[in-house]
């Protein structure tokens, strides 16, 4: 949701992820499973939960299940990387074996893993049945090995939902597939695919990923003028930021990286945007950082680009240890239920506003 490469990073599983994990969970109540096998990242850990605990079974980890090693893209908006690095982004999605950059895991070692992986799973359940839980990039390069899908040809083979099934048999070491990215258990609400359109064929392509620029008085002047027309005096914060779509100016971030002395900060009127617009207040923080505004532009509302712009402040402070981010939001304001939304909870008042905190620690 926060549309950030998340390859090895350790990240946390945040808005529809507990509904969709579940959802799973009712899945599979009443099949029959041998084992459970996951990734060592924390998001395929999390989910594994779903299967492993209602059928008593230990969760085995393995690290050849892991997603892709995205290297110096690890934790970086998919906006700032497709417009600073189109053909390496074009690459990723349609020829991924072409795809190179500093630090990244090339295509056939990601296949090499993850066949062996699966097939030494399989040899050691001859007759049973074991669940086994990886990610969208690695799952689709394994499939496409599967299926004799070149790289160049990788669309044939599409990305699947989250938390979606696979069904695979294996008979003397051969694999065949009775079906793939199976999502049946989501609802349309639950569903993270039924509200995006990156992976979808468009007929043209529709650009939703935001990207990033430190905010510029003179060049971001009119989406300033607009937020403050809006929103009147906002907080005042130590670093801002400006969010694009490619060349056009859309959304305004403001973070406060300073730990709090002491003392409640201002709290100014929250109004609608994109369900979160306008945070800021205090209580004594040592590794706290604090969300003082976020800004979408009006006819852009309602289609997830807040929840990217929250996604862009988690990365800020988690790159400066901070362990907690915090906020006040307005008693009776939208922006109250988008914060509960994505993880935040109330932990005490502030003026006439709530003060609420999210846990943005990065898994061990």
């Amino acid at each position: 949701m926060f549309r950030r490469a998340h390859g090895q990073f350790n990240g946390q599983i945040i808005g529809r992820g507990p509904m969709q994990i579940e959802r799973l969970r009712k899945r599979f109540e009443n099949e029959k499973i041998d084992a459970v096998y996951s990734s060592d990242l924390a998001r395929t850990c999390v989910t594994a939960e779903a299967i492993y605990k209602q059928h008593s079974l230990p969760l085995n980890t393995d690290a050849r299940l892991c997603e892709v090693n995205m290297g110096v893209w690890e934790d970086v908006a998919w906006g700032d990387m497709e417009y600073n690095e189109p053909e390496m982004s074009w690459y990723f999605s349609n020829d991924p074996a072409k795809w190179h950059i500093g630090g990244s895991e090339d295509y056939a070692d990601v296949r090499k893993r993850m066949t062996a992986c699966i097939s030494d799973i399989a040899a050691s359940h001859d007759g049973g049945s074991a669940a086994v839980f990886s990610h969208g990039f690695a799952i689709r390069i394994f499939l496409c090995s599967l299926l004799g899908v070149e790289s160049h040809e990788i669309s044939k083979v599409p990305y699947c939902d989250n938390t979606a099934v696979t069904l695979l048999h294996c008979e003397n070491g051969e694999f065949s597939i009775e079906y793939r990215g199976d999502n049946s258990h989501l609802s349309h609400e639950l569903s993270t695919f039924a509200h995006q359109t990156w992976w979808r064929k468009e007929s043209e392509y529709v650009r939703e990923n935001l990207r990033y620029m430190q905010f510029d008085e003179v060049r971001d002047a009119t989406i300033e003028a607009q937020c403050r027309d809006e929103l009147g005096e906002r907080y005042q914060v130590g670093e801002a930021y400006t969010a694009f779509l490619s060349e056009e100016p859309v959304g305004l971030l403001g973070v406060d990286y300073d730990a709090v002395s002491g003392g409640d900060r201002d709290v100014s009127s929250s109004r609608d945007s994109d369900n979160c617009n306008d945070c800021g207040g205090g209580r004594d923080s040592v590794e706290a950082g604090w969300l003082g505004y976020i800004y979408i532009k009006p006819e852009l509302r309602r289609r997830n680009y807040g929840v990217q712009l929250l996604g862009q402040s988690v990365a800020l402070f988690r790159r400066l240890g901070r362990e907690v981010m915090r906020c006040v939001v307005d008693r009776d304001a939208p922006a109250y239920d988008f914060c509960l939304k994505y993880g935040f909870s109330v932990v005490g008042e502030s003026g006439a506003g709530r003060l609420m905190e999210k846990n943005i620690k990065n898994w061990e």
